[in-house]
């Protein structure tokens, strides 16, 4: 079994390459939402714009960017966590290998 210096310095050190790894996919997993919220919005029927409805086009875009960015912490956490699992336990798993041999 590893000691708990080093357990430690696994769980944290994975979390740290998770956290710097889980950016890109952040990235584009948002990059996907804001393209399908504008395609949306350009999608809303012409008379949407008309002076007496309280939705626009433009509004509609600026509502998909506020949540956009209203959302990039979570979703930021939800790709993390399971990607540092999986770096913790496959690390944990070889070092523990290579200490058995």
């Amino acid at each position: 079994m590893l000691d708990k210096f080093r357990d430690k310095s696994i769980l944290w050190g994975n979390l740290g390459i998770s956290l710097i790894i889980s950016v890109v996919p952040t990235l584009m997993t948002l990059g996907f939402l804001g393209t399908h919220g504008e395609m949306l919005c350009r999608r809303l029927p012409p008379n949407i714009d008309q002076p007496n409805t309280s939705l626009s086009i433009k509004s509609c875009s600026e509502e998909n960017q506020r949540l956009l960015y209203l959302y990039i912490v979570w979703i930021w956490l939800i790709i993390t966590i399971p990607t540092w699992r999986w770096f913790y336990i496959a690390h944990y798993r070889s070092k523990l290998n290579s200490k058995q041999r």
